[in-house]
Parts: C-alpha cells; structure tokens; sequence
C-alpha cells in the first residue's frame, strides 16, 4: 500500500524569463529541463507506509540560483491536499499552494 503524490513546479517568472530545474530523490534523478513562463515540470511519485519521499530541484533563472526542498512527505502531505502539491516560482521566490487556506504562501527566498 502506498499513497501517490503528484509535484507541479510551475515557472512564474513572466515572460521571456526561463527557469532551469533539475530535480531528483535520493533514488530516482529526473533530469534537468528549461521551463518557460508558464510551463510545469511535475512528476508522480508513490509513498510506501511506513517510507518517507523527498526531492530537491536546483533551480536557476538569469542570476539566481537555489536547491530547494519541494517534496517532503512528513511536511507536505496535509499541506498539499489531495495528494498535489504545486510549487509556482515567482521572481522573490517559491510558493507552495495551501489547500487549507486555498492560496499560495512564499516558502523560500532565492538565495
């Protein structure tokens, strides 16, 4: 039995402003793409009881950079809501949408 999450990292930047992402877990490396303004670099992932999921993208746009948690279970999961959790990345930094409060909260500042 395991509980199925789906990641969205979603590029905010504005227009004409790629987002680089390269993300991974400990076991599986999904690789890097060029996201542009509006596109999403989203992934399945399953949580087996009793395991615990996390994955980090390394993010970089113009002249900014960052590795970032955007997955952890323990954290994310009554977060996220509805097993999916969408990261939109904005110009100040990334933001986590909220289900409880229906609306996106800043997590992390660009380094």
């Amino acid at each position: 039995m395991a509980t199925a999450f789906h990641v969205y990292v979603i590029n905010n930047l504005g227009d004409d402003t790629n987002l680089t992402a390269h993300c991974r877990s400990k076991e599986i490396d999904l690789g890097t793409r060029v996201l542009e303004f509006g596109a999403a670099f989203d992934w399945d992932t399953d949580v087996p009881i009793g395991h615990v999921a996390e994955y980090w993208c390394d993010m970089s746009w113009a002249s900014s950079h960052g590795d970032f948690q955007v997955f952890y279970e323990p954290r994310d999961a009554v977060r996220c809501g509805d097993e999916k959790c969408y990261w939109r990345i904005d110009r100040d930094g990334l933001y986590l949408y909220i289900k409880r409060d229906d609306d996106y909260e800043l997590q992390f500042r660009w380094p």
